[in-house]
């Protein structure tokens, strides 16, 4: 047989603890034994509570609160204290409950599913009495998260004392109808927090539609459809159409990162921001930077955005930006060609590699005549998955765009969105979905 180390819990000398004295504290429950490995056997002793001790103990809590001093003694002798370390459970949910407890010293957690629930570190707290009271299950499991010590009080003494002794159902009422009432207030913070959350939720979701536009363009140039459907009550993708004037309109589509509060208002500022910067100074660089401004103030959040913008003049030119954004579709009327103008800039908000490098916006430069075809869309459109957890891809994409090319801008707009919706079958969007066709007139 291999010996085994023996150690003290508290690494105190174990050569100063008689043999008799480990013996008797362990018949009368006032020591614990822990295998920390094969070889190494971590005794724990219990510092012995005097009855005194137990019973000033006892008087404060809940449970005995009340009881006169002849009470108290009788049930602090059938009290023994027990030791635990940090991390060990004290029973599990769904066994038998034999016995109640009351926290000395240190810290327990209360573990439902596999998930902590709560935790108590308040000196007098009762728990485990109510599979004393119902003979059910234990509810939940409680394991200590820091070195503790309590006082145990199995059924069968309970029971016998409090039939002597009819205040201590009044004490069992006391400890139950407090453990409602923290129960109850951290279900109505629950549900505070439920309501608040749900009120940002529909504020946010009225800030991005209201920044959605009213009506399509309807210009001599042009003509549009746009759609924006967020994944959940509030997404981050927006779109805008920006009436420059009688020979120029700018068509701006962004996809801030992640769903909620947070991403509607930043697409929110980024409104705010472009409608500010094209009184001043509408070209593509400028309103590229003055966005960038307002995500790097944001930046704290970690939330950046994708996006693109565009301007269209009369004179059959288009100049335009993308900043990690899918890249726009273009189709001459006069061929089957679907080219990819490409992105250019990193998306905005964030970091650069140099922390002291500046992002230099330019605009590139393209031409459209009658027919042509511009379309700007979200990668919602292009990872939907169907059944099969098969995106839709840019490749059908294209084919859809290229089959509905000679269509109207609000019936290429369908075309797509019913040829998506047929491909999904049923499988709801992982993403928003926004798209905005173009056609040059």
């Amino acid at each position: 047989m291999s010996s085994i180390e023996v150690a003290l819990i508290d690494n105190s000398d174990l050569t100063k603890i008689h043999p008799l004295d480990i013996i008797m504290r362990y018949r009368n429950g006032y020591i614990n034994f822990y295998l920390k490995s094969d070889t190494t056997l971590i005794i724990g002793f219990i510092t012995n509570m005097l009855i005194e001790q137990k019973k000033n103990f006892l008087k404060d809590t809940d449970l005995f609160e009340g009881l006169p001093d002849e009470r108290l003694n009788l049930i602090a002798e059938i009290t023994y204290q027990v030791d635990y370390p940090a991390n060990h459970i004290i029973f599990e949910e769904g066994t038998e409950g034999d016995s109640l407890y009351l926290l000395v010293e240190g810290e327990v957690a209360i573990i439902k599913a596999d998930t902590e629930v709560l935790s108590f570190n308040e000196k007098g707290y009762c728990f485990g009495e109510v599979a004393l009271i119902d003979d059910k299950p234990r509810s939940a499991t409680i394991k200590t998260t820091l070195q503790t010590c309590l006082l145990k009080i199995t059924r069968d003494d309970f029971f016998q004392v409090l039939a002597t002794e009819p205040l201590i159902g009044r004490g069992m009422f006391r400890v139950l109808n407090n453990k409602i009432r923290n129960d109850l207030e951290v279900q109505m913070s629950s549900i505070r927090k439920e309501v608040a959350q749900e009120e940002s939720l529909r504020l946010a979701a009225e800030v991005q539609q209201s920044i959605l536009p009213n009506e399509e363009i309807k210009h001599h140039c042009l003509t549009s459809a746009g759609y924006c459907k967020p994944t959940n009550r509030v997404g981050g993708d927006y779109y805008d159409y920006l009436y420059l004037s009688d020979d120029c309109i700018g068509i701006f589509i962004g996809d801030v990162m992640g769903h909620g509060f947070h991403s509607a208002m930043l697409a929110a500022m980024t409104k705010s921001c472009i409608q500010t910067q094209i009184r001043f100074d509408a070209s593509v660089p400028e309103v590229m930077k003055a966005i960038k401004r307002v995500t790097d103030e944001d930046a704290r959040t970690f939330i950046y955005m994708t996006c693109c913008y565009v301007l269209i003049h009369n004179d059959n030119t288009l100049y335009y930006a993308n900043a990690g954004h899918p890249s726009m579709l273009f189709l001459p009327a006069n061929g089957n060609e679907c080219i990819e103008l490409e992105s250019q800039f990193p998306p905005v908000g964030i970091a650069l590699p140099d922390k002291d490098s500046v992002t230099q916006y330019y605009s590139a430069k393209t031409t459209w005549g009658p027919g042509d075809l511009l379309v700007l869309y979200s990668d919602g459109i292009t990872e939907a998955l169907n059944a099969e957890n098969e995106m839709y891809g840019i490749a059908r994409f294209k084919e859809v765009l290229s089959d509905t090319r000679h269509l109207s801008a609000t019936e290429i707009r369908e075309g797509v969105l019913t040829d998506l919706q047929e491909y999904q079958q049923g499988v709801n969007a992982n993403d928003d979905i926004t798209l905005v066709i173009a056609k040059f007139q």
